[in-house]
């Protein structure tokens, strides 16, 4: 009997033991796991690295437009290559940064102080902003491929690692191909992206590019911006453009973006339309801040066709 007693005592204890092991061992795990998730909250914060590159001809806007997107009322324009910085907040990890914005003069003169605003090192971390203004529309196909020329030849100039050039066109091109358009109507906890929602993305996912859309990859985040829409009061009146000529102008840009793989604004900062806009998805493409906003299509002066899906 007293050993039956041992006995028993041994595996009461034993259990007990052992019960306590895997409370201790679960509790750790807790804590693991509440370490990893600080650890990871602590390292998504906004990168410092980010810029973005404004060309465009001269009296296009650049500078009084980006001047707008800093909440500067009374813009100073310099010449040759400048520089200035956008505070971008995020109000969800209550982090901060500052994304740089290089903004190169309109004269063909001043193209080679590319190399400064884009090069080798942020490469990969540039956008860039093509500007033509509703001052000129007649001007825009000599100007939107000029200045696609001379990005292109830039980076063709530079010395860019084989495998992270075909990884930065790669990237494009999946971002179109896992485009999903977005409302305003969306659960706030709702990605605006299917890549948002997946770091990789299952191939069986992606839609085919359709025909004549990205033809030209530059491997680059670009959006053309169509400054001083207010103007087209005054095309109206004093050139007698009727509707048909904004829509065949609206028609020609956007097959311009299809084929070069831009997001395509039109603006006014006199009348400040679609601003707030513009900054809010320049934050959701470079650090992919939440981006609820549809494209605007009803108020011919106030469109915003981001989407491949709406051209």
């Amino acid at each position: 009997m007293a050993m039956n007693s041992g006995t028993q005592t041994n595996a009461l204890t034993s259990s007990f033991t052992t019960k306590k092991k895997d409370a201790d061992a679960e509790k750790e795990n807790l804590w693991s796991a509440i370490l990893n998730e600080v650890q990871t909250q602590g390292s998504t914060k906004l990168p410092s690295n980010k810029s973005v590159l404004v060309l465009g001809d001269n009296a296009t806007g650049k500078t009084t437009l980006i001047a707008k997107l800093q909440g500067v009322e009374d813009p100073k324009k310099g010449s040759g290559l400048e520089y200035a910085y956008i505070d971008v907040k995020d109000e969800y990890r209550d982090d901060m940064t500052r994304l740089g914005v290089w903004v190169l003069d309109g004269d063909p003169g001043h193209t080679n102080l590319l190399h400064y605003a884009l090069n080798e090192t942020n490469y990969a971390h540039t956008l860039v902003i093509l500007t033509v203004s509703m001052t000129q529309p007649w001007g825009w196909l000599e100007q939107l491929n000029h200045w696609i020329k001379v990005l292109g030849q830039h980076i063709d100039s530079l010395q860019l690692d084989a495998k992270e050039k075909e990884a930065a066109r790669q990237r494009l091109t999946t971002t179109w191909q896992s485009y999903c358009e977005v409302g305003d109507d969306l659960d706030p906890g709702s990605p605006v992206k299917r890549t948002m929602r997946n770091n990789s993305i299952d191939e069986d996912d992606l839609l085919p590019l359709t025909e004549d859309a990205l033809i030209t990859n530059l491997g680059l985040d670009i959006v053309v911006v169509v400054t001083k829409t207010d103007y087209m009061t005054t095309l109206e009146k004093e050139y007698e453009y009727r509707d048909e000529h904004f829509d065949f102008i609206q028609q020609w840009i956007r097959n311009f973006c299809l084929r070069h793989g831009t997001s395509l604004f039109y603006t006014s900062v006199k009348e400040d339309k679609n601003c707030d806009v513009l900054y809010k998805y320049l934050t959701h493409r470079i650090y992919g801040l939440p981006f609820r906003t549809p494209a605007l299509v009803v108020e011919k002066d106030a469109k915003s066709n981001r989407s491949p899906s709406s051209f």
